[in-house]
């Protein structure tokens, strides 16, 4: 494999050699903002530690480490929140790049992370629940099949020069923002914090309270804006007093109920999808076991869809802004 960017210092990989976890998921780290920060600088901080958190996670993806593919995932839309949520601070040129690559090693991780989720929470727990056993053994086969090209497809996207390159790049990009700051930019971390997560808390109440009547795709868009706000109070944490700490927390589990239940929502479609192939690709003497199947699963997520859909609104319905002010 040809040299790649490797931004883990030697005391780090030291230390998780040490703990045992040098082939692991790495998941996010603490990022601390200081008063003193305007927004570019708050921002560089944020876009590092995002590029490490994803890039970290390349070896054991390409050991086939299901949470580590979650994790690279995690790192790279924590890394895209945070060009949306500074998009005013940033200049255009190049940006619509960087957006598109990290939006390209995304969806070509999405595949191994959709059928690793399939398999570990739909397929092997309906055990013994699915009759005749030679459909659960045919259709989980069939997906541990689909599950290790996944991977491999994966693999292949990590081992390419587009990769590599997309380091090197943001690298380079984040360099480069440093020595030609925008006016927007040279605003307190503070205020520009208090201001961003007041504005997208609104938007979420106002849109969430017709949640029920929205489409799919209207709901998955929905759900990218509550993550985005999620990874936003991960972001300006450190800058609330000790005193605002509980009433961060409060609002931070809430988006998680909410981002879950539509996550959930989102995985059934997906779920549904591959379901469906399972059962109209079988081989003639597995269709009908398949079919059974499959239609279990799709049936246990119906009925569940309609709990889903009741508990993210009752978590939109108490969205509040922070009375808080970060420092």
């Amino acid at each position: 494999m040809a040299a790649e960017l490797d931004l883990r210092t030697k005391a780090e990989q030291g230390y998780r050699l040490v703990n045992g976890e040098a082939q692991g998921a790495v998941r996010a780290a603490t990022i601390p903002l200081t008063r003193k920060m305007t927004a570019s600088q708050a921002f560089e901080a944020i876009a590092f530690s995002t590029l490490h958190h994803f890039s970290a996670n390349a070896d054991p993806v390409r050991a086939s480490d299901g949470e580590a593919v979650h994790q690279m995932r995690v790192g790279l839309r924590r890394l895209r929140a945070a060009l949306s949520i500074f998009s005013d601070v940033l200049p255009r040129s190049r940006t619509a790049k960087i957006k598109a690559e990290l939006k390209w090693l995304t969806r070509a991780l999405a595949p191994a992370r959709e059928i690793d989720v399939f398999i570990t929470e739909r397929v092997k727990p309906i055990g013994n629940a699915v009759e005749p056993k030679r459909g659960r053994r045919a259709i989980e086969k069939q997906f541990l099949t689909q599950r290790k090209e996944a991977f491999q497809r994966a693999r292949e996207a990590l081992e390419s020069s587009r990769y590599r390159n997309l380091l090197i790049d943001v690298v380079e990009w984040l360099e480069t923002l440093r020595s030609t700051p925008k006016k927007a930019g040279r605003t307190c971390i503070g205020t520009f914090a208090e201001e961003a997560l007041k504005r997208r808390l609104r938007k979420l109440y106002k849109q969430g309270r017709h949640i029920e009547s929205m489409s799919p795709r209207e709901r998955h868009k929905f759900r990218i804006k509550v993550k985005r706000v999620r990874y936003a109070l991960d972001f300006f944490e450190s800058r609330y007093p000790n005193k605002a700490q509980e009433a961060l927390k409060d609002l931070s589990v809430r988006l998680k109920k909410i981002q879950d239940a539509l996550g959930a929502l989102n995985d059934f479609v997906s779920h549904r999808e591959i379901a469906i192939r399972a059962a109209l690709h079988a081989p003639r003497k597995d269709r009908r076991a398949r079919s059974f199947a499959a239609g279990i699963l799709v049936g246990e997520e119906h009925e569940a869809s309609k709990t889903l859909l009741k508990a993210a609104l009752k978590q939109v319905r108490h969205l509040r802004p922070l009375k808080a002010r970060p420092g």
